[in-house]
């Protein structure tokens, strides 16, 4: 307790300097906006970007923007690592350790993972994600405060900031409340949404705490419960937001809205809210993430940890229309040993036009000249084996999710199976729902949803098959921009 109040006697001058003149910590809440309008979204996800891996410590990522316009990110997987790039997505540079495992017996002592930053200048603000317990599904989970004063090189902890009820390890449980990021509300509070672990798998919620932004020292953050925002962080109750709402959260500034990035019935889903507390959840999803597990060898692709951030400063207060989606990334059939950091561009407007779907997700034709294999997929596409597939068509947008007004049919992302010449090849899924192994393949994942006819705005697609090898990809045109022969018409996707 005596080093707690010694930092908050050193750091409440900075930290009350953070605070803007126009927060006022004495009225938080909504800030209403009556030009917002969820069922006028548009959101269009563009073609994904490896941008670093393969490595088995690849997990959360934020970052923050350096003097001179350069940006350095921060990589979690027990350890913390820090990046430096050119640009938001160039993190693929040299990695240096700022945080590692705690001392034995320590709550962090398996790891130290940050999973949010504020910048303030040179000063960050750290949300740290903590365990202790170092074993297969055992752990203790909590949030601790760091501050650093040099940009993330070096850190200072000033302890738990938001933990669950439970204060000691429990032999073969996950428990405790972690995997927070925060918003600065513009209310002159900083809002933490964070997964609270529950008695059995699956079954826990996610919660709230709040702490001001001129002093979020650990005695200061409140969690949420029945009403009120008072009870402690550290051991306190929560009450939880409805099941399927949780995720990283990011601020987008020209409508006002919070927003939760979580996984939702198998896809990424945004959920929008003015005071924090209320959501609503957009009806498709911004990604398919289809049932990959965590579990050694998976048959399918994982997809986890998703972020929205800024492309200006790296920060989770969107500016614009133009946003990052960062996230974890693992192929199909490979273990958690091969894990890859994707960021993908997203444009996003408030004028879709009366008919048209919501989201669309890039259909990108990549070509691998090594193996001569072109590849038509919505998937984050890793090299293989050194060789790299680079990006040479855009075939317009798939939807991802069936249209409820018109025929629509789900597009499946199929694999030739080990031991057989490489092929991947886009297949209508059937009622029996095993077109990719009828056809003696191996089901990779959901590409996404074409229109059975033609329709407004969108565009023929068809499956052809390479003229200088055996793989198959996709073409807007009957004569497969010359690279091939037609096969069949797999249905209309978005022009745009």
């Amino acid at each position: 307790m005596k080093r707690i109040l010694h930092a908050a006697a050193f750091f409440c001058p900075l930290l009350m300097s953070l605070a803007t003149p126009t927060q006022n910590p004495a009225t938080p809440g909504a800030r209403p906006n009556s030009t917002f309008c969820i069922e006028c979204l548009r959101i269009r996800v563009g073609p994904p970007t490896v941008v670093r891996g393969p490595a088995p410590d690849i997990e959360d990522f934020t970052e923050i923007r350096l003097p001179g316009g350069r940006f350095r990110g921060f990589v979690a997987g027990a350890k913390t690592y820090a990046i430096d790039g050119d640009s938001p997505w160039d993190m693929g540079g040299p990695a240096r350790v700022v945080l590692d495992r705690g001392a034995p017996g320590s709550y962090d002592d398996s790891g130290q993972w940050i999973h949010h930053v504020e910048q303030h200048g040179s000063t960050i603000l750290g949300c740290v994600h903590n365990e202790s317990g170092d074993r297969p599904g055992q752990g203790l989970q909590s949030m601790s405060l760091s501050i650093s004063t040099d940009y993330g090189l070096t850190w200072k902890s000033y302890g738990q900031i938001i933990t669950g009820k439970d204060a000691v390890l429990t032999p073969h449980k996950v428990t405790g409340t972690a995997n927070c990021t925060a918003i600065d509300g513009q209310d002159g509070y900083y809002y933490a949404y964070c997964w609270q672990n529950g008695t059995g798998h699956g079954d826990g919620a996610e919660i709230i705490a709040r702490a001001p932004v001129a002093d979020p020292l650990p005695r200061n953050w409140k969690k949420y419960y029945e009403g009120r925002w008072d009870q402690p962080g550290v051991g306190g109750d929560a009450t939880g937001l409805p099941k399927g709402v949780g995720g990283s959260v990011a601020r987008w500034s020209p409508s006002g809205q919070i927003m939760l990035l979580g996984r939702s019935h198998d896809g990424l889903v945004l959920s929008f809210s003015t005071d924090e507390l209320n959501f609503t959840e957009m009806p498709e999803p911004l990604l398919d993430v289809g049932g990959g597990s965590w579990h050694p060898r998976n048959a399918l692709e994982i997809i986890s940890y998703p972020v929205l951030y800024d492309p200006n400063d790296g920060s989770n207060q969107l500016s614009s229309n133009s946003w990052m989606l960062f996230y974890m990334y693992v192929e199909p059939h490979e273990g958690m040993g091969r894990r890859y950091l994707v960021y993908r561009p997203v444009e996003v407007s408030q004028s879709r036009r009366p008919g048209e779907p919501a989201v669309g997700v890039l259909l990108a034709r990549w070509y691998n000249a090594t193996l001569r294999d072109r590849w038509s997929t919505t998937a984050a596409v890793p090299a293989v084996d050194g060789s790299e597939y680079k990006l040479e068509a855009r075939s317009g947008y798939l939807m991802t999710a069936a249209d409820p007004k018109q025929p629509s049919v789900e597009v499946e992302d199929c694999l030739s199976p080990p031991g057989q010449p490489l092929d991947h090849v886009l297949m209508l899924k059937t009622a029996r729902g095993h077109v990719c192994e009828d056809h003696g393949y191996e089901r990779s994942r959901t590409a996404g949803f074409v229109y059975s006819s033609p329709q407004p705005k969108a565009q023929p697609l068809y499956s052809c098959k390479s003229d200088s090898g055996t793989s198959h990809f996709a073409s807007n045109t009957e004569n497969c921009d010359h690279l091939g022969k037609m096969g069949t018409l797999l249905g209309y996707d978005l022009r745009d």
